[in-house]
């Protein structure tokens, strides 16, 4: 990984700058296979600053940020809860977001941001994390596939009016609920 990246576990005071970079990545991700609508709609209601902060006063809920220096590189928000049916555990880690700048891709960005949830979650003994994709998002999966998760299903994801067929993955911590 780049030396100048540097993880930094998200407060209150990171809320506005989470959202803009939110809304920034996901769009750079996901823009060119969405309609600009129901884009704008996605991104005002789970990228606005409000509800970012909402979720950094969740105690289930956390963000890690990696910063290249000032700029933030990319994210990943993990939530502790119930996993869905189907999960070889029923209490897991959902990776709900893990965005890199799409310059700072395949430089160890993401492996940071998903080593560090690995770490927490090995912390609070739970048997695993979990997350969905989007089936065709082959760059994404294949992160996730090398990184050791596993497909175990398929969910459905509304982005407005549109419907896309994600992957469910699975990610075995060992211990705990296997």
């Amino acid at each position: 990984m780049n030396s100048r990246i540097r993880l930094v576990d998200a407060g209150a005071a990171d809320a506005g700058a989470l959202a803009a970079a939110g809304a920034r990545l996901f769009a750079q991700a996901y823009g060119k296979y969405s309609e600009p609508g129901d884009l704008a709609a996605h991104v005002r209601e789970y990228f606005g600053r409000n509800f970012v902060t909402a979720e950094l006063q969740e105690p289930e809920v956390s963000y890690t940020i990696a910063y290249d220096v000032n700029d933030i590189a990319g994210f990943i928000k993990t939530r502790r809860g119930s996993a869905p049916d189907g999960m070889p555990a029923a209490e897991a880690v959902e990776v709900q977001q893990l965005y890199v700048d799409a310059d700072r891709q395949r430089s160890g960005v993401g492996t940071a941001l998903m080593d560090c949830a690995v770490v927490t979650a090995r912390e609070e003994g739970l048997a695993g994390l979990w997350l969905s994709v989007w089936q065709d998002a082959d760059w994404a999966t294949a992160f996730y596939e090398s990184y050791g998760f596993e497909k175990i299903g398929t969910a459905e994801f509304w982005l407005g009016r549109t419907c896309f067929m994600d992957y469910l993955m699975w990610f075995a911590l060992g211990g705990a609920g296997e």
